[in-house]
């Protein structure tokens, strides 16, 4: 399934690519690291990055496509004992944004859409017990931010909140316990720091 959708993404890059192409729409790449926390009680924060790809149809306009990456995870602490549930969510998106000046300062409004992979693994004292196997959920955020515009490259910086649709709490066999429950994330909020290469039609 995972294969599957990396094939697809893939194909609408292409898409993008050759449909911008053939209309003379530019192409801007962004590059972001941030930091979010999770909705659950005392979990570990998110960190995380990647990159996105638009293509400018309109002046003020950009559809495009976006690959992150956050790290995720809680520690429970039990007599003295600490037991970690780590792992990665990691969306695949289309995204849309709407540009509401232009200048040196451009305030923006956009959205993302698509799945969200994860992953996670269970350690105790250090040493791994369990592993959940990778799942796949919908997803979605919005976003709001602001590009500060130096040339043809600009500073980015804008804030985000994920719907990590169905992504209920993950199950794993803990030696010959019965299974252990372990919280997962299903909504985070964060900030995000980068640099946009490429800033639509002039």
């Amino acid at each position: 399934m995972e294969k599957n959708i990396k094939r697809w993404a893939g194909a609408a890059l292409l898409g993008l690519l050759l449909t911008g192409g053939s209309a003379s729409a530019q192409f801007s790449l962004g590059v972001q690291g941030g930091i979010a926390k999770s909705n659950l009680t005392q979990a570990n924060n998110l960190y995380g990055g990647g990159v996105n790809l638009r293509i400018f149809p309109a002046e003020h306009f950009a559809v495009g496509v976006a690959a992150k990456t956050y790290t995720d995870g809680k520690d429970y602490v039990v007599a003295g004992q600490t037991l970690s549930h780590s792992g990665r969510l990691t969306p695949v998106t289309a995204t849309l944004d709407l540009f509401l000046s232009d200048g040196l300062v451009r305030p923006y409004l956009g959205g993302d859409a698509g799945m969200y992979f994860s992953k996670y693994d269970t350690r105790f004292n250090g040493n791994r017990i369990a592993e959940t196997t990778r799942r796949n959920h919908l997803g979605a955020a919005p976003r709001a931010g602001i590009i500060l515009v130096t040339g043809n490259v600009g500073i980015q910086l804008e804030g985000v909140y994920h719907f990590v649709f169905g992504n209920k709490n993950n199950s794993t066999q803990v030696g010959t316990a019965d299974n252990v429950n372990f919280e997962s994330t299903s909504k985070f909020y964060g900030v995000n720091l980068g640099l946009v290469f490429g800033l639509g039609k002039k």
